[in-house]
């Protein structure tokens, strides 16, 4: 889904697509029946354009206590989660230093049980 115009954005593609496949399989990894959706959109952040890139699901989610651990590297919401679904816990770790490379961020936000999204902003123009 497009919100308005996104034109142009110049940035490392094949960064970008793994950070994509990244999210996207995590979402589809976490939500055995419901939906997954990707949204972009053109964002200005101080006068300057940026691209949003939310994937969003109605998978398990995350506890919010856990939610400032999951970019560290090695770690997953808790151990039951690497027993049921697999996985190093290194998947949000790379996608968060390839934002950071790529000029940007990643934030997320979810509740057990409703689901979660991996919001990516990235600068139009690098």
């Amino acid at each position: 889904r497009y919100e308005g115009a996104l034109e142009r954005c110049e940035t490392d593609v094949t960064k970008l697509r793994q950070v994509l496949i990244n999210l996207i399989g995590n979402a589809s990894k976490f939500t055995r029946a419901g939906t997954i959706e990707v949204a972009a959109q053109r964002i200005e952040i101080r006068g300057e354009g940026w691209v949003e890139i939310a994937i969003s699901d109605t998978g398990i989610g995350i506890p919010a206590d856990k939610l400032e651990r999951i970019f560290h590297p090695f770690t997953q919401a808790d151990n039951s989660t690497t027993r049921q679904y697999g996985g190093t816990g290194l998947g949000l770790t790379i996608c968060k230093k390839i934002c950071v490379m790529l000029g940007g961020t990643i934030m997320v936000e979810s509740e057990v049980g409703v689901g979660s999204t991996f919001t990516i902003v990235l600068p139009a123009g690098v």
